[in-house]
């Protein structure tokens, strides 16, 4: 079973929670960078040997190797649960990028950072969630929640906007319904995003 957001979030100790900095902080790591920034001057890599030492995934200077900021870090405590994968997307302009993260067998949420000047400012995201009304399951019971509300970012578009996808999974004896929510997120010089478009549809299974 896939845990809301809130929770997964919390998974990981100090994602997204503070601005990515361009201060340069040496850190020294064994890894392979990789998506880098459409400009070159940014790069991400993880850093960390084995899940038991807990991991990182940084930000670091394409030119230099060094580390600008870890923007994500698991919890050795947690073992195998504690591990992640990220994907990320450039803004083509280099201005922005979305991030999103999967935990081990938690689903996966979206995280979002602007740049304003040398730094990369996290951005409040509005509620996302793709329910699933009664009316859809038709007096019908699906007890096990196979996915829920997991977010991935899929595209920059032209005019600056990000469109994600929510997902949520039920399934039973009656079969399965699969909701999937498309928003488009616009955003401004404040530090919140809002949803300039959305759109949900259903399908059904049988068992």
């Amino acid at each position: 079973m896939r845990f809301q957001v809130g929770f997964l979030a919390s998974a990981i100790l100090a994602a997204f929670t503070l601005p990515v900095c361009c201060e340069e902080i040496e850190k020294e790591a064994q890894s392979t960078s990789d998506s880098p920034s459409p400009d070159g001057q940014f790069a991400f890599r993880y850093t960390g040997r084995s899940d038991s030492d807990g991991k990182t995934y940084d930000l670091i200077n394409s030119a230099t190797g060094k580390v600008l900021m870890s923007v994500a870090e698991s919890d050795p405590d947690l073992g195998p649960s504690a591990r992640f994968d990220m994907k990320v997307l450039w803004k083509p302009d280099s201005k922005a990028f979305s991030l999103t993260a999967t935990l081990w067998k938690r689903g996966s949420f979206v995280a979002v950072f602007v740049r304003r000047g040398s730094t990369f400012d996290k951005i409040q995201l509005p509620e996302m969630v793709a329910d699933i009304p009664e009316k859809v399951k038709r007096g019908k019971d699906f007890p096990h929640v196979v996915e829920l509300n997991s977010q991935s970012a899929k595209q920059w578009q032209q005019d600056g906007s990000l469109v994600v996808e929510i997902e949520n999974i039920v399934d039973g004896n009656n079969g399965s319904i699969t909701a999937t929510r498309t928003a488009v997120l616009g955003f401004n010089r404040s530090d919140k995003a809002h949803i300039l478009e959305s759109r949900i549809k259903f399908v059904t299974a049988k068992p």
